[in-house]
């Protein structure tokens, strides 16, 4: 299974992640994903799943990942499933248990590759497993690892090792659920390099850094991103790579940059007093730097571009 080409799509991978995106394939290895923040790494994965559902519909019928936002007290068995004990213990309603257990993002893309059972309806949202009828392979979107305990990526060795995956529930003992292996789950694991990894981890994993693009790239992704053809998006572009340059305390990245240029062409400041920004008239400056909140994220910076802008 490999993206051997590509339906259009407003994410614009470059050759080295699609290399990678096509060896976690092929390997069928959990992709690891770094980068700063938005580079474009929670986008990869739903880019994975919209592509394999264009060219694998008899596999994947869906158009987006199923995401599992990772938090400082995760478990590796939250991946699958979570139980709400304290609702449960407080039941006057004599609800049974399985009403209280809620199926995560893993729990659901195994699920999603079995037939409907009628028993699982007891299940708090079984619902979601059906949503995903008819039976699919789904692409698993793990975001943000380094955010959880350090034993947390180990704890995931065991269930990510190879597929068929598989788990089960503590609280329901003999309930397995397992995988059926013609309908691939595809794992993306994204980080911000907050903290490292465990080695055990990683070297289960296919990796992949994320750098911030080039200019020629980034003139294609916001083009693509805003269906926008405007000759005035270059000296936008050349602007922001001078910002990043800049004295300040956190880089924007891609994300931002397209927010920034939207919000220029929305308030008409994408002309051409951009390509020559530092002599245009006060008043242009003044508007372009009442932009810049998209760009800095502290007060140092914002007065630090605020400054530069104005002059």
């Amino acid at each position: 299974m490999q993206l051997t080409s590509l339906a259009p799509d407003h994410y614009l991978p470059g050759s080295d992640l699609l290399a990678a995106i096509n060896t976690a394939l092929f390997l069928r290895r959990p992709l690891l994903l770094s980068g700063d923040p938005g580079t474009g790494k929670t986008e990869c994965a739903h880019f994975v799943a919209r592509q394999l559902g264009h060219h694998f519909p008899d596999k994947f019928n869906a158009n987006k990942a199923l995401r599992f936002d990772t938090k400082s007290v995760s478990q590796s068995t939250d991946l699958f499933y979570c139980y709400d004990a304290v609702a449960h213990f407080g039941d006057k309603t004599n609800q049974p248990k399985e009403s209280f257990i809620a199926f995560n993002s893993m729990g659901i893309a195994l699920l999603a590759t079995q037939p409907p059972q009628a028993d699982l309806h007891r299940f708090a949202n079984y619902q979601k497993v059906l949503d995903q009828r008819p039976a699919t392979g789904s692409v698993i979107l793990i975001d943000e690892i380094d955010k959880a305990p350090r034993d947390f990526p180990n704890d995931l060795l065991a269930e990510l090792e190879k597929p068929p995956f598989q788990f089960g529930i503590k609280e329901l003992p003999g309930f397995t659920v397992v995988q059926d292996a013609a309908l691939p789950i595809v794992v993306i694991i994204t980080s911000n390099n907050e903290k490292g990894l465990p080695d055990a981890f990683l070297r289960r994993c296919v990796f992949h850094h994320i750098n911030f693009p080039e200019k020629d790239e980034l003139m294609r992704i916001v083009k693509t991103n805003l269906q926008l053809e405007d000759i005035n998006i270059e000296p936008a572009i050349d602007l922001f790579m001078e910002i990043r340059k800049a004295n300040i305390t956190k880089a924007p990245a891609t994300s931002e940059l397209i927010d920034w240029i939207a919000c220029l062409h929305q308030k008409a400041l994408l002309n051409n007093d951009l390509a020559n920004w530092a002599n245009a008239n006060a008043a242009y400056r003044r508007q372009l730097a009442g932009t810049l909140g998209i760009i800095a994220k502290n007060k140092a910076d914002a007065e630090t571009l605020k400054k530069k802008i104005e002059g």
